[in-house]
């Protein structure tokens, strides 16, 4: 729950200035590309996890409806 969490702190500015544009390559092989050149320590959360992570991030930071 700690590391999702911190993923979380870590994924809010990156969604709030892309919007729904930063997840248009979020399927689970490409998220974990990009975390393990920025966050590595994030790709240790399953790709459920990580799935779960990129939907609360989107409800939180995205301005959609």
């Amino acid at each position: 729950a700690r590391l999702r969490a911190r993923l979380l702190e870590f994924l809010k500015f990156r969604v709030l200035a892309a919007q729904d544009g930063f997840f248009h390559d979020s399927d689970p092989p490409a998220l974990r590309g990009w975390l393990g050149q920025h966050w590595p320590e994030a790709c240790e959360l399953t790709d459920d996890e990580l799935l779960a992570t990129l939907e609360q991030a989107r409800q939180l930071y995205t301005e959609g409806p």
